[in-house]
């Protein structure tokens, strides 16, 4: 009798503020897309059923996130909910990795495995960071195939102690708009240099938005696009706040979505060419997405 009770009290449970109570919702706009997505009570309980979940205490905001993603994915491709479903529980799974922390034993497990012995003193923070970045790529092999591919833990420490040394040559992007120029710098120093394309109006400051100029002043890279149709994509973290009080004082927008990026397809016939981005060519980006990461430096000159 009781394994006939079960799912109904678990609607009951989730049902209690009522089915259509919206729980979250999230704008989607994009050049093709203006959508309003809503995740509701309903739409939670069919998830649970969907899932045929036996302990639902304390997940509701994940089921939410979850549901909330998914909706999101399927707005912006052609696929099936169910897809869309799986997609954003990989995602769930990889996120929790990144929160995730790292503990005595995991590095005490990484020296033995490294066979790493003598003094270890000041290293404790590179152990944990090597360790995360493994579990990461490990989780991304795991839970978002066929881009990229499964690895074993080792493999995945050592990738991670490569990245490490190459994360560790560069602590800044130079610009040098005039010069159509960028400088990758480590304490000063130049390592490697690239020429660069720009707007189709180059000279003087970015203040609004479809100006085609490209910004001046210090930013940091805060994410990066690995789809992008110009082979790759760094966002940089255009407007500061200096940009902002410019633009209002002006009653302007500033526009955002500045980037340094690779080249799209088709033949540039003009030096400058971008909408305000930093160009580089796709030989250069390769090189460049290896030794520039997350919360790098960029320093934008006239």
């Amino acid at each position: 009798m009781f394994k006939f009770l079960f799912p109904f009290a678990l609607i009951v449970v989730f049902s209690l503020a009522g089915k259509a109570q919206i729980l979250d919702s999230t704008r989607i706009k994009t050049p093709k897309t203006d959508t309003l997505v809503f995740v509701t009570q309903q739409d939670v309980n069919d998830y649970v059923l969907l899932r045929k979940v036996a302990d639902t205490v304390g997940n509701l905001e994940n089921y939410v996130r979850i549901i909330k993603n998914a909706k999101e994915f399927l707005a912006l491709s052609k696929t099936s909910y169910e897809r869309a479903l799986q997609f954003a529980e990989q995602n769930e799974k990889l996120q929790n990795i990144y929160k995730t922390s790292i503990t005595a034993f995991d590095v005490n497990e990484y020296l033995l495995i490294r066979k790493i012995v003598g003094d270890t003193t000041g290293k404790t923070d590179d152990y944990r960071k090597i360790i995360k970045s493994a579990k990461i790529m490990m989780g991304q092999g795991q839970y978002m195939s066929p881009l990229y591919k499964e690895i074993d833990y080792e493999t995945a420490l050592k990738n991670a102690e490569e990245n490490l040394r190459l994360r560790s040559m560069v602590d800044k992007v130079l610009v040098i708009k005039s010069e159509r120029k960028m400088y990758l710098q480590k304490k000063g120093k130049t390592i490697k240099s690239y020429s660069i394309s720009l707007g189709p109006q180059p000279l003087g400051q970015k203040e609004y938005e479809g100006d085609g100029k490209t910004p001046e002043g210090i930013y940091r890279i805060d994410y990066q696009k690995w789809n992008s149709p110009s082979f790759h994509s760094f966002h940089i973290s255009y407007p500061n706040e200096t940009d902002l009080i410019r633009a209002k004082k002006k009653g302007l927008t500033p526009g955002t979505n500045i980037m340094i990026h690779g080249t799209s397809k088709g033949i540039k016939k003009k030096k400058d060419w971008t909408n305000g981005c930093i160009a580089l060519n796709n030989i250069d980006m390769m090189e460049f997405r290896k030794l520039v990461f997350l919360e790098t430096t960029v320093e934008i000159r006239k």
